[in-house]
């Protein structure tokens, strides 16, 4: 594992993150509503429980259309799933056509947000890196705090002049199933899941049609742990160390994952902000979980036991 500007002890226990520049705060945004080369990105989700007790996720667009930050564009996040590979990122050409589409070109600055501190914004702010585009930030509190501050917000939706995207793929950022199977026995890699602690213990099932648990000696560092429960914002720096510390302390490569590919997502993003560099499994459980022949384990298999 790397580190960008700073060396591991001063990582695990810093006074301020490293790499900032990923990172907007309200003020910063509000601040900038009216440049034109700042394109803000809405990524709002909705979890939903049915009567079965099944978790399902809902875009946020009617969320979107009552208000939202002036000036941002909404995006489903199923726009970005390959639509033959569950969970994956959709390929380059794809990927393309969508920010183009959503008005944003090689030399925007992008802001993405949703309601939940960012977990879900975070596959955004990944997508854009892993094509090629470092020029992308995560508001910090996302919608939550923009509308405690009082902030001016917008309703409806408004046309988005199509702009010219040309993806560059950075492949480090991104890891295969192969690649995740290889490392389960490499000591200098430590996988990280970032679901919450029910899903990774697999006393509760993330997808009904799968078995529940985790991949074998992943460590739990659930996305939401990095948050400020009552403000949506990132917990001080160096609480979000503290709680990484075990990590950054075990090897020196990190692979992290979810379900689909989002908690993972923001998981690497504090790793960046941290200074660390790590990739994204983006297939992830819902990948791992359906193929054949590869182990999972439970909170009751602690001791390294598999379920299969």
């Amino acid at each position: 594992m790397s580190t960008n500007q700073a060396d591991k002890s001063e990582a695990t226990s810093p006074r301020a993150f490293v790499n900032t520049e990923s990172l907007a705060t309200a003020g910063w945004l509000a601040a900038r509503l009216d440049e034109p080369g700042v394109k803000i990105i809405d990524a709002r989700y909705i979890i939903e429980m049915d009567d079965r007790g099944r978790f399902y996720e809902v875009p946020g667009r009617e969320s979107f259309l009552e208000s939202h930050i002036p000036g941002a564009a909404f995006l489903d996040l199923d726009h970005l799933q390959h639509a033959a590979r569950p969970a994956h990122i959709v390929d380059g050409d794809t990927f393309e056509d969508v920010m183009s589409r959503l008005g944003i070109g090689n030399d925007d600055e992008v802001v993405v947000y949703d309601t939940d501190g960012g977990v879900w914004a975070a596959r955004i702010w990944w997508a854009l890196r892993l094509y090629g585009h470092g020029a992308v930030k995560i508001l910090d509190g996302g919608f939550t705090n923009w509308v405690r501050e009082e902030l001016p917000v917008d309703s409806g939706e408004h046309p988005v002049e199509p702009a010219r995207f040309v993806a560059r793929p950075q492949p480090d950022l991104r890891v295969e199933i192969e690649d995740v199977v290889s490392a389960m026995s490499d000591p200098e890699t430590v996988i990280v899941d970032g679901l919450t602690e029910p899903f990774h213990e697999g006393s509760a099932r993330l997808f009904p049609h799968l078995p529940a648990g985790h991949i074998p000696g992943a460590v739990n560092v659930p996305a939401p742990d990095n948050l400020d429960p009552e403000t949506d914002r990132l917990l001080p720096v160096a609480d979000v160390a503290e709680l990484w510390r075990p990590v950054v302390d075990s090897g020196e490569r990190i692979i992290t994952y979810c379900g689909g590919g989002m908690y993972g997502a923001f998981d690497l993003f504090v790793l960046h902000l941290l200074g660390y560099d790590a990739a994204l499994y983006d297939g992830s459980w819902e990948e791992w979980a359906a193929t054949e022949g590869l182990p999972i384990s439970t909170s009751s298999a602690a001791s390294g036991d598999e379920d299969r």
